[in-house]
């Protein structure tokens, strides 16, 4: 599996980590049914657009491309995604890049401009736009735009730029310069993967041009198929917007994982379909947190969860099993998969509730159900941890300082004391000003706990 990865001109945006989190559950599911995966993801550190940075800033673009790339991971760690068995950077593969460049000549499927230059002869590959189904006569005017008028045709596409620009520029059989995007994922697959792969991944944005040309050079280069699947993950809007830098609503991911919490943050993305968009919103956070409580309130009561065997041998564990294989198989369908853990945390807790104590088979059962939450990248962390989370971010929502969950336990008991003297009125307050910092109170016969409000 290669996923097309970053490319680090800036800090990584919640885009890039919501890519990284839904081929993390994907590779996740895949290793669940002992399929064995070796996922490759790419780093982009050659582009026009870190060489228009490079030469404002003065930055030394190794070292910049390496910082915000070594961001991004930590970033993907602190979401509890497995690391990748490898990351491919270009500026480490730019000789193979130029010997697949070359062999492409060879084949005549590109030629080399007098400027040292070298193009796709998209007119040679016939089946060029199956992808995203693209007439190559409607492209004219849709195609990237490039700025050499030595193209044969304007939907011909870069595989060599000449360039002496700056230190990423390199020599070549055509002059100093750098390898164009497209070429530089089909090289490195080819290098490290193989000819053929079973999937490939990526953002929907760049399924054209990107993918689409990924495939004509890939194909022109072996003779054979390229990816068996390809798989495109829906875009990321912020507030009913597409998040963009021209609109100003480009979220870092770093701080993104601070204002949402890492917890909530896979859970809402669990809930959507990776081909699906999000749009990012509070209210999105507010009907999702209470269920992620849920869970981990579930797995607290039951100390003993760590040394269950989740067997599966009975027909409630046997049916949700099925349910969420049966949705996982189906186009990794997390959204239905988290229904069938919903409806099997409700089954678990009704046990609970009638036999006051985890006996062997509920604690069995919740560690199967903590088992394949983990599988969409859920249910790492604590209790705690996941409270603070959801405090934090109602804070935020509020504009007010996170309750801590001293305070609260410290309004319950005072609440408790209040109406144990049939201070009802202040009971009442309490309750109502926890209300106001996004805490409802729950009251049960034994107990009083909280939700998010």
């Amino acid at each position: 599996m290669y996923v097309c990865g970053l490319t680090p001109q800036d800090h990584s945006h919640l885009g890039h980590g919501l890519l990284g989190m839904r081929f993390d559950i994907v590779r996740r599911y895949l290793a669940y049914r002992r399929l064995n995966v070796n996922y490759v993801q790419n780093v982009t550190d050659i582009d026009d657009k870190i060489i228009d940075k490079v030469l404002k800033t003065g930055q030394d673009p190794l070292k910049m491309t390496r910082a915000l790339t070594d961001e991004f991971y930590e970033c993907l760690t602190r979401l509890h995604a497995l690391p990748v068995e490898r990351i491919t950077r270009v500026t480490e593969f730019v000789p193979e890049i130029i010997r697949f460049i070359e062999q492409l000549i060879a084949k005549e499927f590109a030629y080399v401009t007098p400027d040292g230059g070298v193009y796709f002869d998209v007119s040679k590959k016939a089946d060029y736009g199956k992808l995203s189904n693209q007439n190559t006569a409607m492209l004219f005017e849709s195609v990237r735009k490039e700025l050499d008028t030595q193209k044969r045709s304007p939907v011909d596409f870069a595989l060599w730029k000449r360039d002496e620009s700056s230190a990423l520029s390199q020599p070549s059989p055509w002059g100093i310069g750098r390898p164009g995007w497209h070429i530089e994922c089909s090289a490195m697959i080819h290098e490290v993967l193989g000819d053929r792969i079973d999937i490939h991944g990526g953002g929907l944005d760049i399924k054209f041009p990107h993918h689409e040309n990924e495939i004509a050079q890939s194909e022109a280069y072996s003779g054979c198929g390229f990816a068996t699947f390809w798989m495109h993950s829906g875009l990321l809007n912020i507030d009913g917007q597409k998040m963009s830098k021209s609109l100003n609503n480009s979220a870092r991911l770093v701080d993104g994982i601070e204002r949402y919490g890492a917890a909530p943050l896979r859970f809402v993305v669990a809930r959507h379909h990776y081909r699906s968009a999000i749009d990012l919103n509070d209210k999105l956070f507010r009907d999702n947190l209470n269920s992620l409580l849920e869970f981990h309130r579930l797995f607290a009561r039951i100390p003993e969860i760590e040394q269950a065997s989740s067997d599966n041998t009975d027909a409630e564990s046997s049916a949700v099993i099925e349910a969420f294989e049966t949705a996982m198989n189906n186009d990794f369908n997390s959204p239905e998969a988290l229904v069938a853990l919903e409806q099997f945390r409700a089954l678990v807790l009704r046990k609970l509730e009638v036999a006051k104590e985890p006996t062997a088979e509920i604690t069995n059962k919740a560690r199967l159900l903590r088992e394949l939450g983990e599988i969409l990248g859920l249910f790492f962390d604590p209790l705690e941890v996941i409270e603070t989370q959801g405090l934090n971010l109602i804070a935020q929502v509020l504009n007010a300082k996170p309750l801590t969950i001293a305070e609260i336990h410290a309004c319950i008991a005072e609440r408790s004391e209040a109406r144990a003297a049939k201070n009802f009125l202040r009971s009442d307050q309490i309750r109502d000003e926890m209300a106001l910092r996004g805490v409802e109170l729950l009251d049960s016969k034994n107990s009083v706990t909280f939700r998010f409000a």
